[in-house]
């Protein structure tokens, strides 16, 4: 159990980015190998855009985790110690309230889907799913990277 929480604090993301990526290659291989023998597949390419999409969304909290958002450093360097805290936390809670208000704000996106997929007939609303979830997951990484910087801070004071 505890390797499990382990495991899902740690690479959550990643192994969902993984699986699809990997169901975006085989997919993609089956309708290559479909099209030499001179059949097509109507829904392979929508799978594959969908967990393209998905994978995307997975990708905020993952961002977070290995702290890769998007940063000017150049000026960040210039500054005293003090300024460059506050500039960080600064970062980290305007990043995890865009990932909050995009999260809540999607919800609405949900609401008022009745849409079907084009290929494989299936509801929109599963598609558009992959937001919430994804700034979902960015928040939860967003709270514990403010809460990981401030035990960081705290051991180099000591």
């Amino acid at each position: 159990m505890k390797k499990l929480i382990q495991f899902l604090d740690e690479d959550l993301e990643e192994a969902l980015m993984v699986v699809c990526l990997v169901i975006i290659t085989l997919v993609i291989m089956l309708n290559v190998v479909m099209r030499r023998l001179g059949m097509t597949l109507p829904w392979p390419e929508e799978l594959a855009r969908y967990c393209y999409v998905y994978s995307g969304m997975f990708s905020a909290g993952y961002c977070v985790r290995r702290n890769v958002n998007f940063r000017v450093d150049l000026l960040y360097q210039v500054f005293p110690r003090p300024v460059k805290i506050l500039i960080e936390y600064a970062g980290k809670i305007l990043v995890l309230f865009l990932y909050a208000f995009m999260a809540c704000a999607s919800f609405n996106l949900l609401a008022s889907t009745t849409s079907v997929s084009t290929a494989m007939q299936i509801p929109m609303k599963y598609i558009y799913l992959s937001i919430p979830i994804g700034m979902t997951l960015g928040v939860i990484r967003g709270i514990q990277d403010i809460i990981r910087y401030t035990r960081k801070l705290r051991e180099e004071g000591k």
